[in-house]
């Protein structure tokens, strides 16, 4: 039996077989047509493609391995171009190629259009905010329009969105956590069958739902570390004080209003202000319970105490599930994925990548967009883990934990200086 534990070592091309692991070194990725510079040999005809590019030596890696080759003897030669036409199993692996490219600058226009109208609706909502907090009926008029839009702009790309939400800069916490409630909540609400006056209520409540805290002193607010009984007490008291702000704009809805004030309560009878159980809790603060708590576990104030979005939904399943409607809990799951967009994952071949998309059929095998430095950021590879049995997720991965030169790479962000795309050659 082969011995897979042995060290890497070159080897000749004329040696390789199917099922053997390689690394190419000397070859730039724009000019072989193989989704990655590291794979396994798959085909007979994979070897000829690395012929035709004048590739005699490989680096071969026998614990990626199903098999090993014979020893390599010849000596390398300078990699050309292979040629469109002149081999077809070259030709169909350029197809390929060429598709996941076009598929990330696609993905990218759409994030870019969403960001635009993240940012927009950011601005919208502290204006609505601060004019319903000084009891501006107008402002309910402006909040039922916005959710409406909520509705067309971030529902209809759940992906992007999904992906903005776990890469938002600090500065911005306070009104997106209220639009990122919003949104999960209405994508729960959208997927629970409720209808579309259903849904403009609970986009509502849910938007609306930390309105009472606009009576809480900041000091309190803003505090690191454990609270006093006190302090405690006071901010348990913003449910009731958003509901008594926005009852006395008779033009809100009244069906928004149990959502604001239950949203804390517990299916345990363990929350507040009233604790409320089970059948008692209004069913759309359920909803906004479960969406709060997520996005508060992905988006702490320091961000070094945030999860990601895959630990987030591991940890309210195995560890909180007794505080929340355990029904919607697995259709928030499901609506999410079990790496939800915006995850970071390390892969099985030690690659790291960010989820770009959730696989319906198979929820374990995401699409990602990969990191390689060998790669300019604006062609950075798509992969469909559906379409490559080698590959799987190990682990998530926390963005703050990431190198820096790989967080530029992945994030889709494109507003903030820091995120700027950085430019590259396109092939």
């Amino acid at each position: 039996m082969s011995d897979l534990n042995m060290p890497e070592y070159k080897v000749s091309v004329d040696q390789l077989r199917p099922g053997v692991f390689v690394r190419l070194e000397k070859v730039n990725w724009f000019n072989h047509p193989f989704l990655f510079s590291s794979f396994k040999i798959r085909t007979q005809a994979e070897v000829e493609v690395l012929r035709d590019l004048g590739v005699t030596e490989v680096i071969c890696v026998p614990e990626k391995s199903d098999c090993l080759p014979g020893p390599a003897e010849a000596a390398p030669q300078a990699p050309t171009v292979v040629k469109p036409g002149k081999n077809p199993a070259a030709d169909a692996l350029w197809r390929v190629k060429n598709e996941r490219i076009e598929r990330l600058r696609q993905k990218k226009l759409r994030i870019a259009e969403c960001e635009e109208r993240y940012a927009a609706s950011l601005k919208d909502i502290a204006q609505i905010i601060q004019g319903l907090s000084r009891g501006n009926s107008q402002s309910v008029l402006d909040a039922l329009a916005f959710v409406e839009r909520m509705a067309d702009h971030f529902l209809r790309d759940t992906e992007s969105t999904l992906q903005l939400m776990n890469i938002l800069p600090q500065g911005e916490r306070t009104y997106s956590h209220a639009l990122n409630v919003a949104v999960l909540s209405m994508m729960t609400g959208r997927d629970a069958g409720l209808s579309a006056r259903e849904l403009t209520n609970l986009g509502m409540g849910a938007l609306f739902h930390d309105i009472g805290k606009a009576r809480i002193e900041k000091r309190v607010l803003r505090k690191r570390g454990a609270l006093t009984k006190p302090e405690r007490e006071l901010l348990e008291r913003h449910p009731q004080y958003g509901q008594e702000m926005l009852e006395a704009i008779p033009e809100f809805p009244r069906e928004g209003l149990g959502v604001i004030r239950q949203h804390h309560e517990r299916m345990d009878g363990s929350g507040y202000p009233s604790s409320l159980s089970g059948a008692d809790i209004d069913p759309a603060a359920r909803i906004v319970a479960i969406a709060d708590i997520y996005d508060n576990h992905c988006n702490q104030p320091d961000p070094e105490d945030s999860f990601t979005p895959y630990l987030a939904l591991s940890y309210m399943f195995t560890q909180q599930k007794h505080l929340l409607d355990k029904d919607m809990l697995a259709l928030f799951i499901r609506c999410l994925g079990v790496y939800p967009p915006g995850t970071v994952v390390q892969l099985s071949n030690g690659s790291i990548g960010m989820v770009m998309a959730v696989n319906p059929e198979n929820q374990l095998c995401p699409s990602l967009v990969l990191y390689d430095p060998q790669i300019p950021k604006k062609e950075a590879l798509i992969i469909d883990l559906a379409e490559e049995p080698d590959l799987r997720v190990e682990k998530s991965i926390r963005l703050k934990h990431l190198p820096r030169e790989i967080f530029d790479y992945l994030s889709p962000r494109t507003r903030i200086t820091y995120y700027v795309e950085p430019d590259g050659p396109g092939r």
